[in-house]
């Protein structure tokens, strides 16, 4: 995994650099197949933003945060990028296996069916009776 930090309006610190990394790293827990991290941290005043571009084969995430503090910014990105990681490799497992092989791994959650069981009552029974022109429709008035 290549990754490109990058910090405009200031300098980016040799801790702060190991900080990233180490963040970053976690993100290769649930993705093994990442090719490169493009992070972009920014000042905006008192404000601090994070970007973070994450391509793997054949698509590329992305995830943004603002923050008065710059480490939450980026630990806030990085947990979104996680979640959309997760959230896509959970698709590619579900694509490759036979609606059986999903059910029985758990993958896909199956209705119940419906079981009538016989209900025994000891309370008052409410019975309703069809009344003698209910085949005729009722008399409706314009308004």
């Amino acid at each position: 995994m290549q990754v490109t930090i990058t910090r405009r309006n200031a300098g980016l610190s040799e801790s702060l650099k190991s900080y990233v990394e180490e963040k970053l790293s976690v993100l290769t827990k649930h993705y093994s197949k990442i090719i490169d991290v493009n992070l972009v941290m920014d000042n905006e005043g008192k404000e601090y933003s994070v970007e973070i571009t994450l391509r793997v084969s054949r698509r590329t995430f992305f995830s943004k945060d603002k923050s008065t503090n710059l480490r939450a910014a980026i630990d806030s990105s990085v947990d979104k990028m996680d979640k959309q990681l997760i959230k896509a490799k959970g698709k590619i497992r579900r694509k490759g296996l036979t609606p059986e092989e999903a059910v029985l791994r758990g993958k896909v959650i199956v209705a119940e069916t419906a079981r009538e069981e016989p209900v025994e009552n000891d309370g008052p029974v409410l019975i309703f009776e069809q009344e003698e022109n209910a085949g005729e429709p009722e008399e409706r008035t314009g308004t």
